[in-house]
Protein backbone atom coordinates (compact mmCIF):
# COMPACT_ATOMS: atom_id res chain seq x y z
CA UNK A 1 0.00 0.00 0.00
CA UNK A 2 3.03 2.46 0.77
CA UNK A 3 4.48 1.67 -2.69
CA UNK A 4 1.37 2.49 -4.96
CA UNK A 5 0.94 5.53 -2.88
CA UNK A 6 4.72 6.62 -3.58
CA UNK A 7 4.62 5.83 -7.05
CA UNK A 8 1.16 7.73 -7.61
CA UNK A 9 2.62 11.34 -5.78
CA UNK A 10 6.32 10.32 -8.24
CA UNK A 11 3.61 10.30 -11.09
CA UNK A 12 1.62 13.34 -10.45
CA UNK A 13 5.38 15.20 -10.31
CA UNK A 14 6.53 13.80 -13.36
CA UNK A 15 2.84 14.45 -14.96
CA UNK A 16 3.20 18.23 -13.71
CA UNK A 17 6.75 18.73 -15.53
CA UNK A 18 5.41 17.32 -18.56
CA UNK A 19 2.15 19.69 -18.40
CA UNK A 20 4.39 22.84 -17.69
CA UNK A 21 6.63 21.95 -20.83
CA UNK A 22 3.46 21.49 -23.10
CA UNK A 23 1.87 24.62 -21.84
CA UNK A 24 5.47 27.01 -22.53
CA UNK A 25 5.68 24.64 -26.04
CA UNK A 26 1.87 26.08 -27.05
CA UNK A 27 3.21 29.50 -26.23
CA UNK A 28 6.03 29.34 -28.02
CA UNK A 29 5.99 26.86 -31.05
CA UNK A 30 8.01 23.80 -31.98
CA UNK A 31 11.57 23.16 -30.97
CA UNK A 32 13.36 22.39 -34.60
CA UNK A 33 17.32 21.92 -34.84
CA UNK A 34 17.89 24.45 -31.88
CA UNK A 35 15.54 27.29 -33.51
CA UNK A 36 12.26 27.01 -31.71
CA UNK A 37 10.30 28.68 -28.71
CA UNK A 38 13.57 29.86 -26.13
CA UNK A 39 10.57 29.45 -23.55
CA UNK A 40 10.07 25.71 -24.42
CA UNK A 41 13.83 25.43 -24.07
CA UNK A 42 13.76 26.87 -20.20
CA UNK A 43 10.92 24.50 -19.66
CA UNK A 44 12.89 21.62 -21.31
CA UNK A 45 16.04 22.80 -19.28
CA UNK A 46 14.21 23.40 -15.91
CA UNK A 47 12.61 19.41 -16.41
CA UNK A 48 16.04 17.95 -16.81
CA UNK A 49 17.65 19.54 -14.00
CA UNK A 50 14.64 19.09 -11.52
CA UNK A 51 12.66 22.80 -12.30
CA UNK A 52 9.48 20.74 -12.82
CA UNK A 53 9.57 19.63 -9.80
CA UNK A 54 10.55 22.18 -7.63
CA UNK A 55 8.97 25.08 -9.34
CA UNK A 56 7.39 26.00 -7.10
CA UNK A 57 9.81 25.76 -4.13
CA UNK A 58 12.72 26.99 -6.18
CA UNK A 59 14.17 24.26 -8.42
CA UNK A 60 17.51 22.34 -8.34
CA UNK A 61 19.10 25.13 -10.52
CA UNK A 62 18.40 27.87 -8.02
CA UNK A 63 19.99 25.65 -5.13
CA UNK A 64 23.19 25.86 -6.42
CA UNK A 65 23.64 29.29 -7.88
CA UNK A 66 23.17 31.97 -4.86
CA UNK A 67 21.54 35.21 -5.63
CA UNK A 68 19.12 35.84 -8.22
CA UNK A 69 18.54 33.94 -11.78
CA UNK A 70 18.44 35.61 -14.54
CA UNK A 71 16.06 33.06 -16.79
CA UNK A 72 16.19 34.52 -19.71
CA UNK A 73 20.16 33.61 -20.10
CA UNK A 74 18.46 30.10 -21.04
CA UNK A 75 14.99 30.90 -22.02
CA UNK A 76 15.31 34.26 -23.68
CA UNK A 77 13.67 38.02 -22.96
CA UNK A 78 10.01 38.84 -22.60
CA UNK A 79 7.71 41.36 -23.21
CA UNK A 80 4.05 42.47 -23.90
CA UNK A 81 3.27 42.75 -27.38
CA UNK A 82 4.66 46.38 -28.94
CA UNK A 83 6.85 46.88 -25.97
CA UNK A 84 11.01 46.57 -25.36
CA UNK A 85 12.14 43.00 -24.58
CA UNK A 86 13.08 42.42 -20.72
CA UNK A 87 15.09 40.05 -19.03
CA UNK A 88 12.93 37.52 -16.60
CA UNK A 89 14.57 37.37 -12.98
CA UNK A 90 13.72 34.84 -10.30
CA UNK A 91 14.44 36.67 -7.61
CA UNK A 92 16.40 35.46 -4.62
CA UNK A 93 14.77 36.29 -1.55
CA UNK A 94 15.92 37.06 2.24
CA UNK A 95 14.63 33.40 3.29
CA UNK A 96 16.34 31.68 0.32
CA UNK A 97 13.24 30.87 -1.57
CA UNK A 98 13.32 31.27 -5.24
CA UNK A 99 10.77 30.77 -8.01
CA UNK A 100 12.18 28.20 -10.97
CA UNK A 101 12.39 29.64 -14.12
CA UNK A 102 9.84 27.20 -15.45
CA UNK A 103 7.21 28.73 -13.31
CA UNK A 104 8.45 32.23 -14.20
CA UNK A 105 8.01 31.79 -17.96
CA UNK A 106 4.36 30.42 -16.83
CA UNK A 107 3.62 33.14 -14.57
CA UNK A 108 4.86 36.12 -17.07
CA UNK A 109 2.87 34.68 -20.40
CA UNK A 110 -0.02 34.20 -18.26
CA UNK A 111 0.07 37.92 -16.83
CA UNK A 112 0.79 39.31 -20.54
CA UNK A 113 -1.91 37.40 -21.81
CA UNK A 114 -3.95 38.95 -19.34
CA UNK A 115 -3.23 42.74 -19.53
CA UNK A 116 -6.47 43.98 -21.46
CA UNK A 117 -8.02 43.10 -18.01
CA UNK A 118 -5.72 44.67 -15.80
CA UNK A 119 -6.37 47.34 -13.46
CA UNK A 120 -5.83 50.57 -13.48
CA UNK A 121 -2.11 52.32 -14.63
CA UNK A 122 -0.25 50.13 -13.01
CA UNK A 123 -1.79 47.24 -14.81
CA UNK A 124 -2.17 45.07 -11.93
CA UNK A 125 -3.48 41.27 -12.67
CA UNK A 126 -4.59 39.23 -9.91
CA UNK A 127 -4.84 35.32 -9.88
CA UNK A 128 -2.20 34.92 -12.09
CA UNK A 129 -1.58 31.56 -11.85
CA UNK A 130 -3.42 30.69 -9.07
CA UNK A 131 -1.90 32.65 -6.86
CA UNK A 132 0.45 35.24 -8.24
CA UNK A 133 -0.46 38.45 -8.36
CA UNK A 134 1.92 40.91 -11.02
CA UNK A 135 2.23 44.90 -11.89
CA UNK A 136 4.26 47.16 -13.34
CA UNK A 137 7.24 48.26 -11.29
CA UNK A 138 6.59 52.01 -12.25
CA UNK A 139 3.50 53.67 -13.97
CA UNK A 140 5.47 55.49 -16.55
CA UNK A 141 7.83 52.37 -16.52
CA UNK A 142 7.85 48.51 -18.99
CA UNK A 143 9.14 46.48 -16.15
CA UNK A 144 7.10 43.85 -13.87
CA UNK A 145 7.35 42.57 -10.25
CA UNK A 146 5.35 39.42 -9.41
CA UNK A 147 4.94 38.09 -6.02
CA UNK A 148 2.70 35.30 -4.26
CA UNK A 149 0.67 36.70 -1.32
CA UNK A 150 1.83 35.22 2.10
CA UNK A 151 5.16 34.45 0.44
CA UNK A 152 8.33 35.28 -0.43
CA UNK A 153 8.53 34.04 -3.47
CA UNK A 154 9.35 36.73 -6.58
CA UNK A 155 10.14 37.41 -10.04
CA UNK A 156 10.57 40.50 -12.38
CA UNK A 157 11.29 41.89 -15.63
CA UNK A 158 14.56 44.11 -15.89
CA UNK A 159 15.71 45.80 -19.08
CA UNK A 160 18.90 43.99 -20.36
CA UNK A 161 22.07 44.27 -18.00
CA UNK A 162 20.08 46.76 -15.84
CA UNK A 163 20.66 44.40 -12.85
CA UNK A 164 18.69 45.19 -9.54
CA UNK A 165 17.30 48.63 -10.74
CA UNK A 166 14.97 49.58 -13.26
CA UNK A 167 16.39 51.59 -16.18
CA UNK A 168 16.95 55.41 -14.79
CA UNK A 169 14.66 56.82 -17.55
CA UNK A 170 12.12 54.55 -15.68
CA UNK A 171 12.73 55.36 -12.62
CA UNK A 172 9.92 57.95 -10.78
CA UNK A 173 12.24 60.07 -7.94
CA UNK A 174 15.74 58.71 -8.04
CA UNK A 175 18.55 60.79 -6.05
CA UNK A 176 15.46 63.21 -4.45
CA UNK A 177 13.68 64.04 -1.20
CA UNK A 178 9.97 64.42 -1.65
CA UNK A 179 6.98 65.78 0.78
CA UNK A 180 4.50 62.80 0.57
CA UNK A 181 1.36 61.24 2.38
CA UNK A 182 1.44 57.29 2.33
CA UNK A 183 -1.87 55.93 1.68
CA UNK A 184 -1.28 52.32 2.20
CA UNK A 185 1.42 48.98 1.46
CA UNK A 186 1.30 46.51 -1.42
CA UNK A 187 2.50 43.34 0.34
CA UNK A 188 2.42 41.43 -3.11
CA UNK A 189 4.53 44.26 -4.45
CA UNK A 190 6.59 45.00 -1.05
CA UNK A 191 5.53 48.68 -1.86
CA UNK A 192 4.08 51.83 0.12
CA UNK A 193 1.78 53.84 -1.56
CA UNK A 194 1.34 57.42 -1.58
CA UNK A 195 0.78 60.74 -2.68
CA UNK A 196 3.32 63.88 -3.27
CA UNK A 197 1.56 67.11 -0.83
CA UNK A 198 2.55 70.64 -0.67
CA UNK A 199 3.53 72.31 2.58
CA UNK A 200 -0.23 72.15 3.74
CA UNK A 201 -0.55 68.55 3.35
CA UNK A 202 -2.57 69.30 -0.39
CA UNK A 203 -2.48 66.87 -2.43
CA UNK A 204 0.53 68.01 -5.73
CA UNK A 205 -0.98 66.14 -8.88
CA UNK A 206 -3.30 63.38 -7.26
CA UNK A 207 -1.60 60.41 -8.42
CA UNK A 208 -1.00 57.80 -6.52
CA UNK A 209 2.81 56.21 -6.76
CA UNK A 210 4.53 53.31 -5.70
CA UNK A 211 8.40 52.65 -4.02
CA UNK A 212 9.85 50.30 -2.22
CA UNK A 213 11.86 50.48 1.35
CA UNK A 214 15.41 49.79 0.81
CA UNK A 215 16.29 47.17 3.08
CA UNK A 216 17.25 48.79 6.53
CA UNK A 217 16.30 52.27 5.67
CA UNK A 218 15.98 54.68 8.24
CA UNK A 219 12.20 55.46 10.14
CA UNK A 220 12.03 58.55 12.35
CA UNK A 221 8.54 58.94 14.38
CA UNK A 222 7.70 62.16 15.43
CA UNK A 223 4.47 61.38 17.43
CA UNK A 224 2.47 58.65 15.83
CA UNK A 225 4.29 56.46 14.24
CA UNK A 226 6.15 55.34 17.24
CA UNK A 227 4.42 56.63 19.86
CA UNK A 228 6.48 57.90 22.98
CA UNK A 229 5.80 59.87 26.06
CA UNK A 230 6.51 63.01 24.03
CA UNK A 231 6.51 64.32 20.64
CA UNK A 232 10.23 63.87 18.93
CA UNK A 233 11.24 66.17 16.22
CA UNK A 234 14.38 68.02 14.72
CA UNK A 235 14.79 71.99 14.06
CA UNK A 236 12.78 71.38 10.99
CA UNK A 237 9.83 69.76 12.65
CA UNK A 238 10.33 66.24 11.56
CA UNK A 239 10.71 63.14 13.51
CA UNK A 240 13.80 62.41 15.06
CA UNK A 241 12.90 59.42 16.93
CA UNK A 242 14.33 56.00 15.61
CA UNK A 243 11.50 53.58 14.46
CA UNK A 244 11.31 50.48 12.32
CA UNK A 245 9.71 50.35 8.54
CA UNK A 246 8.18 47.12 10.50
CA UNK A 247 6.43 49.84 12.56
CA UNK A 248 5.28 51.95 9.57
CA UNK A 249 4.52 49.41 7.29
CA UNK A 250 1.60 48.45 10.39
CA UNK A 251 -0.04 51.71 10.24
CA UNK A 252 -0.44 51.92 6.62
CA UNK A 253 -1.93 48.13 6.75
CA UNK A 254 -4.29 49.94 9.49
CA UNK A 255 -5.43 52.45 7.02
CA UNK A 256 -3.36 55.21 9.45
CA UNK A 257 -2.10 57.63 6.65
CA UNK A 258 1.20 59.29 7.65
CA UNK A 259 2.66 62.22 6.30
CA UNK A 260 6.64 62.32 6.05
CA UNK A 261 9.40 63.86 4.36
CA UNK A 262 11.12 60.95 2.42
CA UNK A 263 14.59 60.18 0.57
CA UNK A 264 15.23 58.16 -2.54
CA UNK A 265 18.66 56.80 -3.93
CA UNK A 266 18.89 56.51 -7.33
CA UNK A 267 17.55 52.93 -7.50
CA UNK A 268 14.04 54.40 -6.59
CA UNK A 269 14.14 52.80 -2.89
CA UNK A 270 13.10 54.89 0.10
CA UNK A 271 16.24 55.19 2.04
CA UNK A 272 14.43 57.55 5.03
CA UNK A 273 11.22 58.37 6.34
CA UNK A 274 11.00 61.61 8.75
CA UNK A 275 7.31 61.91 10.47
CA UNK A 276 6.24 65.33 9.56
CA UNK A 277 4.69 66.48 12.80
CA UNK A 278 0.99 67.94 12.79
CA UNK A 279 -0.04 69.73 16.29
Amino acid sequence: MKFTAKKTIKTAIAGGALAATALLSACGGNNVAGNGSPVKNAAVEQAQAGGGQGAAAGGSENESSPGDVNCSKHGGQVGAPGRPKMDLIAVAATDGTTPGCTEAYNVITEYYEKLPQAEGPGERVLDVQGRWTCARLTESGTEVVCGVPNSSLQLETRPAGAGKAPAEQNREFPNSTQRVQFTGYDANLRMVRFQLITGQADPVDGKTYRLPLQKGGEVLSAATLCPGESVTIDDEGYGSLPCGQDQLIQQLREGNPVLALISVNGADQITTVKEIYRP
